[in-house]
């Protein structure tokens, strides 16, 4: 008798483990998936601000009041007065727009601005950033003919691990690194003044003083157009900015010398200059706040604008 009460104790004590065994697994399992849940509630609340951020973009670029000229001293430039920590259904959104049309288009740039800029920017001398010019050119162009310096097929299929020239235009500035004698070094020193998007004009409004200084301008030059652009106070986007209306403009910024004639004259006559873009980037940001902790999804994309119909999305990233 005792033998059996002790038995069905033990089996009680055993079944009341295992139930509690099972109870704890359950309440574990539940509470991951409620925290995933969650987790992919806030990732798609965050993917729709950020989405968001673009769509407002979009619009301010449509909404442009200057479609002659294109200028830092508009709202589309003034993302730190304008875009930053908008509020948007319990959360927040922040983004910014940059002119692509402020940077050199490598797959429309001629090679005398491709190898002026790699030697003010990249710092290589003459023959080097010649030869690494035209091997842009030969990349791009539908030929089979080899530029001075440059390379086709039979230097790239050549190499120890063989690939064909494109002939055809970058669609991705890292491509560069595929072009021979282009090395990560000097990819990372011109990175942040090149482009594939664009006519291939400079937007003279919009452009830093490293840009100018890729076109071939002596850094006095480009520094003497930078502080006439900004007027007075010598700061970008403020009611005192000049605006060139034209590209002849540019004269405007007071007496030149003999050589700063011609760089303005060289990159006239390489029509490499104009006054406005339809080219963007818009880097945006969705934020959620919980306490303590800030939550971020970010999404970068460059848009073509256009007069009379809705906006061409060109490129779209997600982190």
């Amino acid at each position: 008798m005792n033998f059996k009460k002790g038995s069905i104790l033990i089996l009680t004590l055993w079944t009341l483990s295992f139930l509690t065994i099972f109870a704890v697994g359950v309440a574990f399992s539940a509470g991951s998936q409620l925290r995933l849940a969650s987790h992919l509630q806030e990732r798609l609340k965050l993917y729709y601000l950020a989405k968001a951020g673009i769509e407002k973009g979009i619009i301010e670029l449509k909404g442009d009041i200057t479609p002659k000229y294109d200028s830092l001293n508009e709202r589309w430039a003034k993302s730190d007065e304008y875009f930053k920590e908008l509020p948007l259904d319990g959360g927040y959104i922040t983004f910014s727009l940059t002119d692509e049309s402020s940077k050199i288009n490598i797959n429309k740039a001629p090679v005398e601005i491709l190898k002026s800029m790699l030697e003010n920017i990249a710092g290589l001398d003459s023959d080097t950033a010649s030869d690494i010019a035209n091997a842009i050119i030969d990349w791009r162009d539908l030929d089979v003919f080899v530029s001075s310096g440059g390379a086709e097929d039979i230097y790239y299929e050549g190499l120890k691990v063989p690939y064909p020239c494109k002939s055809g235009e970058f669609q991705r500035v890292e491509e560069l690194l595929l072009v021979k004698e282009m090395t990560p070094e000097v990819f990372s020193k011109i990175r942040d003044v090149i482009t594939i998007y664009g006519d291939g004009k400079v937007n003279i409004n919009t452009a830093p003083e490293r840009t100018f200084g890729a076109l071939g301008m002596s850094s006095d030059l480009a520094e003497r157009i930078i502080e006439f652009r900004q007027g007075k106070d010598l700061l970008d986007g403020t009611g005192d900015d000049v605006i060139f209306n034209t590209v002849g403009e540019i004269r405007n910024i007071g007496p030149l010398f003999i050589k700063e004639a011609d760089e303005i004259n060289r990159l006239t006559s390489l029509d490499a200059l104009s006054i406005k873009s339809d080219f963007y980037r818009i880097e945006s940001s969705g934020i959620l706040k919980k306490g303590e902790r800030s939550l971020q999804r970010n999404i970068t994309c460059v848009v073509q604008r256009f007069s009379k119909k809705p906006a061409q999305i060109l490129y779209w990233h997600e982190d």
